[in-house]
């Protein structure tokens, strides 16, 4: 998500050229009444920053592997990502219960998603490292 997308999305009333949402110049120095504080634009952008996302490929595979995924699968992984960062992770394999998943740890994303069936050849390349969550 960009800037200009985080300040739509919050309704924020400001953007980073000084012209509002009807396209309007805003005085600078001065908030309307639909502007919001750029305490409240941080917290947002440190939210939408911490949030993990997921590739096309790996929803494809959730999805016709009928892998669960709750928001309490989601913490593990985004605890694991968040770990593996700060040990300078690149790629890496975060397991979780009897599934699988590959993520880009820089981006936050995942790659792909296998289960306990797909996890027979026991083998992953290109990953750097890995955690269990």
């Amino acid at each position: 998500m960009s800037i200009q997308d985080l300040y739509r999305a919050g309704n924020l009333g400001i953007t980073p050229t000084g012209i509002d949402s009807i396209g309007e110049r805003s005085p600078l120095g001065k908030a309307s009444e639909n502007q919001k504080s750029p305490e409240e634009f941080k917290k947002i952008l440190h939210e939408e920053q911490g949030k993990i996302s997921m590739s096309a490929h790996a929803e494809t595979r959730i999805r016709s592997r009928e892998i669960p995924w709750s928001p309490a699968m989601e913490k593990r992984v985004s605890d694991g990502i968040s770990a593996l960062e700060a040990k300078g992770s690149r790629e890496a394999l975060i397991l979780a219960d009897d599934v699988a998943f590959i993520a880009n740890v820089r981006s936050k994303t995942i790659v792909t998603a296998m289960d306990r069936a797909q996890l027979k050849e026991r083998v992953f390349t290109n990953i750097d490292s890995a955690v269990l969550v």
